[in-house]
């Protein structure tokens, strides 16, 4: 036979609650759908919450009370939420604009993340044909050829300008390559 769990003896405590929390649900929200929600969200919340009930008392007051504070909670955030939608000067107060481009390009700004700001401000210092070739081979792995197709250039000069700015790049982060514990000979 199997051992009670908690679960079985919350199970077995608010089933005779449930038709009164769905109709408190009902008058609250006024859609099935809805009142069947927030009344799945308390029950997750007294679940969350059992070991705080103390026994003896009132469950029906308190899954009651669960179920009004959910209630007002998801009350409270969709009415941030709608306000915030039909004003897009709190969005841009609230967020960085940096942080939204980024969200409209993550790839970029993944790319961007792995990079110290030291290492980003010598890429970006890089005379711009040269940047283009070290982002594309280093930083977004394509070999030597799609990046001669992607740029229209022939192979060599993807090569030759690959090799000057790694140059440049390297020239111009070698104290910071040593304060890191990177020697030239690693060069």
């Amino acid at each position: 036979m199997r051992a009670v769990t908690p679960a079985d003896e919350f199970l077995a405590q608010i089933n005779p609650h449930l038709p009164r929390l769905t109709s408190v649900g009902m008058r609250l929200t006024r859609q099935r759908s809805e009142a069947q929600d927030l009344v799945q969200e308390a029950l997750t919340k007294a679940w969350a919450n059992w070991h705080r009930f103390r026994p003896g008392g009132s469950l029906g007051a308190w899954l009651s009370r669960i179920l009004v504070n959910t209630f007002i909670s998801r009350h409270r955030h969709q009415r941030v939420v709608d306000v915030t939608a039909g004003r897009s000067d709190i969005a841009e107060h609230l967020f960085d604009a940096a942080r939204i481009d980024a969200c409209s390009a993550p790839e970029a700004a993944w790319h961007a993340e792995g990079l110290s700001d030291e290492v980003a401000a010598a890429l970006a210092a890089l005379p711009e044909h040269y940047r283009e070739v070290v982002e594309l081979v280093d930083l977004h792995g394509l070999a030597y050829r799609e990046a001669s197709e992607q740029l229209g250039c022939p192979l060599g000069t993807v090569m030759s300008r690959l090799h000057r700015a790694r140059r440049l790049l390297r020239d111009q982060l070698s104290d910071y390559a040593q304060q890191h514990g990177l020697h030239a000979a690693a060069a």
